[in-house]
This record gives structure tokens, C-alpha cells and sequence, in this order.
């Protein structure tokens, strides 16, 4: 990697995307990007007008643009991707409120420490709606997403895995060659990162800064949480002294809990998913589809919305204030940050709305290219994987 101050530069602003000879690997938080997709349900339910069928082309059309766009902090680039996703089992009543959850319950129950993520609400039907249908755009025939789910295992553990996996490779393997790029909200990714494995946290929040390696994982645990770390993985030891109040792990709880730099000695990935893995960290064909990309933004532009003047869709630069400490020192600097999606979507919808009459004659002209009738089935989402590669 280009060596750079932290201090000064913000990571995205000079990363190098290297997409030869190998394409990077983007390992994709499932529940994170539904949750970026359901925050713009309600405004996506009044464009549909009670029109279902739209309301789901609407929703499909948020997931393959998420999707197929990659990090938006860097202009887009051909990728290799590995969607990573929760997957609860059962577990029993005593150790989770409702009956499942991961192993993490388990052992937390069989130590008599509080339950693991205790207090959070159950999902609402929309959220459920929206992954359904993220479900489905992933398991359609067109898909070329690399899917991946373990029962008892969360995404994190997943992403860990393939940390692992790269930090263990030979730099003249394929995996040792290219890149490992985290797309996630979840702070807990940040301890896997490394710059001189070339595995870097990227940010799908607007937080700054939105692509983190090393030294922007240690200044954050200084800035935001006021811990003095040397390593990114050092995150995870000091949380067993400070806790976890996200998960519902109180200060003093074991390593284990919070470690997704080691694997765990019960809880681990069995030879199957480590060469189903492995094989996709050894696959060059893109997993990411511009012509989905392309279809995702214009089938939003309904008769007589279709002005690429009055909406840009290109990336926007915001400034924004940003304090990073120098010495004793805090210096206030303004940096730049690319907004992707969510400055496009919030564009769009507003747009629409705004060219209501037009809507209400123009919405059966929704493009359908992405409109698939398959429903991922209870079997297949009780596998490890959905598509191989």
C-alpha cells in the first residue's frame, strides 16, 4: 500500500483498487446492507401507491444497485464477492427469549452470563419483507453473489474466517495476491484489518474515515472510545475489560466472545466450508453485474422523470468536519468523502414524489429486468451456501 499520513489523508482518497491480476475479494454484511435498504422503506411504500408488485421491484432495485455497486467511497471496480449472513438456530428458551439464536447464546447460558444480546427488539415485517427480497435477488438464476451462512454463526464470524484464511495464504497464492475488502456498518470488523495483508474495513455508514486500516482503527478506539490500542486486534482484548453493551457483554467476559481475529476452539468452520470458501477466494470471475447496476438505476426512472439534469448520478463530494488528534494536539480539518447510494436514493425518491401525476400514469412502466419469481426455500437457506462457485 502507498504510504500516507492518517492524519492528513483520508484512505479512500488515495487507495488503489488493484484489479490484476486477481479482482478483490468484497465480503458483504448481509443484515447490514438490509438494514441500509429498509431505511428507506416507508418512502419506497409511497412511491408504490399499495401497488405490491412494484413496491417489490422498487425494494429489488435498492438491493441490486447495493450490491453491484461496491464500496461507494471508491469509484466502482469489478469484484468478487462473498455475502456473509446470520444464521440462528435453536438454541432453547433459556438461553435466548425466543427459542434461537447463535452459539454465542449457548455459551453465554452455559456460564450463566446475561442472555447474548439481550434487549433487542424482534424485526418488524418490513425489514423481513426487504431481506426476503434480497433473498431472492441473491438465489435468482442471475445472480453471480457468492452466498454464504453457517446455523449458529454470525457474518462476523465469517468475515473472520476469511481474514484468517488470507492471512494464512501464500503471498503467491491466488488468495495471498489479491485484496480483502469489508463491507459492513459493524465496528467489530475493525479488528480484523490489516494493511500489510491488504484486509481493509470499509465503511458503509458516512462516517469518517470510511475506509480503515491499521492506524484509522487505532485512532478510533482512541478518538471515539478513549482506549489505547497498538493493533487493530487489540480492539477485541480490550473489550473484555470495557464490555459491549450492543451485544449484551458486560465488562469481564471472556475473549472468546468478542474475538473474530482467532478462531474458536468449539465453535469452528468445518473442512466443507473452508474449501467452499477457499474456493471462491480462488475465483476470478466477477461477481458483481453492471448491466444489473445500470438496470437498478434506471428502472426507477418513471415516465416523465427521466431529466439526468435535475438528478446527478454520479458520485457527489460532501465536506465534512472532522477532528483527528496530532500529538496532544486536535486538528480541525475538513475532508472530502464520497456519498453514494444514499445520496442517489434519497435524490431519486424525492424526485418521484415531486412527479406524483406522473407517477400515478407511469408505474406499470417499471423496468422488469431484474423481476425474478423464484423464492428462496426453507431448504436452502438451512444450507451452508446458496450458490457455488
Amino acid at each position: 500500500m502507498i504510504d500516507y499520513d492518517h492524519t492528513e489523508t483520508l484512505l479512500e482518497d488515495i487507495f488503489e483498487v488493484k484489479t490484476t491480476p486477481l479482482l478483490p475479494i468484497y465480503v458483504i454484511d448481509f443484515k447490514v446492507a438490509a438494514h441500509f435498504i429498509n431505511g428507506f422503506y416507508e418512502i419506497a411504500e409511497d412511491v408504490a401507491q399499495g401497488d405490491k408488485e412494484l413496491l417489490k421491484n422498487i425494494i429489488k432495485a435498492m438491493w441490486a444497485y447495493r450490491l453491484n455497486r461496491g464500496p461507494d467511497m471508491l469509484d466502482p471496480f469489478d469484484f468478487v464477492a462473498v455475502i456473509a449472513d446470520d444464521y440462528k438456530g435453536p438454541v432453547g428458551d433459556d438461553a435466548s427469549v425466543n427459542g434461537k439464536g447463535y452459539w454465542r447464546h449457548i455459551e453465554a447460558h452455559k456460564l450463566k452470563m446475561q442472555e447474548y444480546k439481550a434487549g433487542r427488539a424482534p424485526k418488524k415485517d418490513n425489514f423481513i419483507f426487504v431481506q426476503d427480497v434480497g433473498y431472492e435477488y441473491i438465489d435468482s438464476k442471475n445472480s453471480s453473489f457468492h452466498y454464504f451462512s453457517k446455523e449458529y454463526f454470525e457474518a462476523d464470524d465469517i468475515a473472520g474466517k476469511i481474514a484468517r484464511m488470507k492471512r494464512n495464504s501464500s503471498k503467491r497464492s491466488k488468495l495471498g495476491k489479491r485484496q480483502v475488502l469489508l463491507g459492513t456498518l459493524d465496528g467489530d470488523w475493525q479488528g480484523i484489518v490489516s494493511n500489510k495483508e491488504e484486509i481493509l474495513w470499509c465503511n458503509t455508514g458516512p462516517w469518517l474515515p470510511r475506509m480503515r486500516g491499521d492506524a484509522e482503527v487505532v485512532d478510533y478506539y482512541l478518538r471515539k472510545e478513549g482506549l489505547k490500542i497498538k493493533e487493530a486486534k487489540e480492539c477485541y482484548t480490550v473489550k473484555v475489560e470495557v464490555g459491549d453493551i450492543g451485544d449484551g457483554l458486560l465488562p469481564g467476559s471472556p475473549l472468546r466472545f468478542f474475538d473474530l481475529y482467532d478462531e474458536d476452539d468449539t465453535w469452528y468452520f468445518s473442512e466443507k466450508d473452508t474449501s467452499y470458501l477457499s474456493k471462491v477466494l480462488k475465483s476470478n470471475d466477477r461477481s458483481n453485474r453492471p448491466d444489473h447496476f445500470e438496470s437498478a438505476k434506471s428502472s426507477f426512472y418513471l415516465k416523465g422523470c427521466t431529466s439526468l439534469n435535475s438528478l446527478r448520478l454520479t458520485n457527489t463530494t460532501r465536506s465534512f468536519s472532522f477532528k483527528k488528534p496530532r500529538g496532544s494536539a486536535r486538528k480541525s480539518q475538513t475532508l472530502s468523502s464520497r456519498v453514494g447510494i444514499k445520496s442517489f436514493v434519497w435524490r431519486l425518491l424525492r424526485l418521484i414524489l415531486r412527479s406524483a401525476k406522473t407517477l400515478l400514469s407511469g408505474t406499470k412502466t417499471l423496468s422488469k429486468r431484474l423481476s425474478t419469481r423464484s423464492r428462496i426455500s426453507k431448504t436452502a437457506r438451512k444450507t451452508s451456501f446458496v450458490r457455488k462457485p
